[in-house]
Formats: structure tokens, sequence, C-alpha cells
């Protein structure tokens, strides 16, 4: 779906070192949620959020662990927060990292946000969904909580720690195992996840913070940011094809008519964005083509048709270069 929320995909890489301790095959399960393994090494590479919430309900599935998102959470590493973490732990008080959360939480994931929320003497972050979030599971909503209240005790030792930390779903272990984790009361069934501190004690200044440092930590987010901004000549391009894909009229000149554009014009354009037609054609047909097979209701013909190739041999050489893998065995 365009612009639909994404995430760094170096972000699943904590889950992917816990799946190993119990045997799990992270690769395989990533693939079946539509996801490349290979992106983890690529710092600026994002998955879609969806599938990476369909990755997390395979995990859970598979280790079923009702505490794996804390164990999750608990060996993530501040690289995991790209210019964000370096942020966090440059900053010269708690509540400028709360801050700092606030702003650039899209760097991570754009899948809802995080807000700075103040009352009856706490200070600290409430979730807000967008009109496009993706509902996150229970294990990877644990995961940023037990992440995030690390990553700021790393920033800030003792002051760090929460006054209490409120979850929307209900309790799975006893109460006294997740006072023991996260070092502060925990409750459950709340309106919104929140992570809060006493206000006083979070405006308080850091010996260790670095003000300089913290600063150009922020235009790094500041430069990442902008760049998810969708070009809204892709954006319009991307659903043009969406729509002319199944009747197989996807001529460059045809779509720059449509837009009113010289097929020169478009090119230029897109170039300008980084990209080219034919690589929004492949990626376009690429995401259908994965969409329908983990959907499971259509036979390869079908697809075939559907995402616009005239024969399934053409179709398959397609794939194997957009995935490394024939259509049948991708999700084996």
């Amino acid at each position: 779906m365009l612009n639909a929320p994404t995430a760094l995909a170096v972000s699943t890489a904590p889950l992917r070192a816990t799946l190993q301790g119990y045997g799990i095959d992270f690769d395989a399960l990533a693939r079946r949620a539509g996801l490349d393994p290979s992106l983890l090494s690529r710092p600026n590479a994002r998955y879609p959020a969806a599938r990476i919430q369909r990755l997390w309900e395979f995990a859970a599935a598979e280790c079923g662990d009702p505490l794996l998102g804390f164990k999750v959470g608990a060996i993530t590493p501040p690289g995991v927060f790209h210019a964000l973490g370096l942020g966090i732990v440059s900053s010269t008080s708690v509540l400028a990292a709360l801050r700092r959360v606030e702003r650039y939480s899209s760097v991570v994931s754009t899948n809802g946000r995080l807000t700075v929320v103040e009352h009856e003497g706490t200070v600290g972050l409430e979730s807000r969904p967008g009109d496009m979030t993706i509902m996150p599971t229970t294990h990877c909503v644990d995961a940023m909580v037990v992440a995030l209240c690390r990553l700021l005790e790393q920033c800030s030792g003792p002051s760090a720690i929460p006054a209490r930390v409120v979850f929307m779903r209900p309790r799975a272990a006893p109460a006294e195992t997740y006072r023991a984790l996260l070092g502060c009361p925990v409750e459950f069934d709340g309106e919104h996840i929140s992570i809060l501190f006493d206000a006083e004690a979070a405006a308080r200044p850091l010996l260790g913070g670095n003000s300089a440092l913290a600063a150009e930590a922020d235009r790094l987010a500041e430069r990442y940011v902008a760049e998810l901004t969708v070009d809204p000549t892709v954006a319009r391009v991307r659903n043009l094809l969406l729509r002319a894909i199944q009747s197989g009229d996807v001529d460059q000149d045809g779509i720059a008519r449509s837009l009113n554009q010289s097929p020169s014009t478009l090119q230029r354009r897109l170039r300008k964005a980084g990209t080219s037609y034919q690589d929004l054609l492949d990626a376009t047909r690429r995401d259908l083509a994965l969409d329908y097979l983990r959907q499971g209701r259509h036979s390869l013909a079908d697809i075939t048709f559907l995402v616009g190739f005239s024969d399934q041999a053409n179709f398959t050489r397609a794939f194997r270069r957009w995935t490394g893998k024939s259509p049948r065995s991708y999700l084996s």
C-alpha cells in the first residue's frame, strides 16, 4: 500500500538473535512474512510495518514464550535506533531524550508515533496511532518499551528508571516478573502505552550529556526523515501502475500522458527522485506478486496475469530476479 507505515529492517535484528537462541530459523520466518532477510545488513533499509507484525506473529507462535518481547528488548543495542539512538544517549536530560523520541521516532518506525505527556508530577511518552497505523502485536510492543527503557537508562542511569509503565494489553505473566524486568510498577489494560518518569528527575541535567553530539544526531535524523517522504511524481506513477498492471497497459508513454507530461519530463522527474519507470514497475509487480502468494488464494497462472505478465515463464524469471527464488519455492 502506497505510503503504508515502514520500519528499519535492522529493528528486527534483536528478534533474529533471540530466535536463534530458541533454535528457530529467523530467515525462514522472515521469508514467510514477505521480508528479505538480507536487508538486515543495510542500515537504511526498511520493511513494511504490516509484514514486520506478521513476522512477530510467526515468531510468537513458534517459540510460545509470553516474555519473547521482553527478551528481545533487553538485547536491543542503541544502533538499532539509527541516529535517534545517538541523540538519546547524548541528551543532556531524560526530558531532552524524550523530546527527541517524540520528534524523531519515525526514523525507527512510521507506524504510529510517541508523544510527550505531562500530568500529576510525571512526564513521559504515550503511544498515538496514525490514520494508517498497523496494530502492533503484544510482543512487538513489549520489545519496543523494554528497548527504549534500557536505552534511556544507558543515557541517564538510575534517574531514567520509569515511575511506571502502562500497557494496553492484559497481563500474561506474574506482576513481579514485569516489575523485575523493568525496575518499576507495571500496569495493564490502559488506554495508551505509557512510559512515565518523575518530572523533576527527568528535567535534571545529566553530567554525561553532550549537547553538540546530540545536535549532530538531530541533523542526521532530520535528513533521514526527509528522505522518507515519497516524491509526489513517484506516488502518482505508483498509483497509476497499480490500476494498469492487470490490463497489461503499462506503457511508459501512456502513463506520462495520464500525468499530462511528456515521457522525457517523466523520466527526468523520476531520475531526480532516485528511481526510474522500470524500477517502479518492477517494485509494484514484485509487491503484488508477494501479496498474492501469501494470500494463497490464486494459482501461479492467475498471479502471472494479475501482475501483468503474458506467460508464466517470464513471470518466474522476473520473480527469481526479484527474490532469488522461484514462486513455488519462495514460501516453502
